[in-house]
């Protein structure tokens, strides 16, 4: 598989992933926030790589969202037999010194998509009929 962008070195994004599998890549801009991208109060880091942090809803699974298998199946492939996580999920650089989540180079935004569609959401795509 292969996935072209064009986009400067200078910007940045994040990995926004649902329960249903759905996605999208955010241009994520210096006032940009995990809280924010995942319409919560309170998101909590946690650390995938040295280079890659996973945020969640604290409150999603007390809100009654439902497990997001689509996010587990990515983080598995890096650590793997972690919990599942409830609701939206977001994924992005580390945080900086202040705790502000730093944005995906867009060579770690295009490495980060392939590995979600190669691997965490084979099983969630419709496949063709024969």
């Amino acid at each position: 598989m292969s996935i072209t962008t064009i986009a400067s070195a200078d910007e940045s994004f994040a990995l926004l992933i649902q329960p249903s599998g759905m996605f999208r890549l955010l241009a994520w801009v210096p006032v940009s926030t995990p809280r924010h991208a995942l319409c919560c109060d309170t998101a909590r880091p946690v650390d995938v790589t040295t280079a890659l942090t996973m945020w969640v809803c604290e409150d999603a699974a007390a809100l009654g969202e439902k497990p997001n298998t689509a996010a587990y199946g990515l983080l598995s492939l890096y650590l793997p037999g972690q919990l599942p996580y409830f609701g939206d999920v977001v994924f992005t650089g580390i945080p900086d010194a202040e705790g502000n989540a730093r944005g995906l180079s867009p060579d770690q935004a295009v490495a980060l998509l392939g590995l979600y569609l190669e691997h965490a959401a084979t099983g969630l795509m419709p496949r063709p009929r024969t």
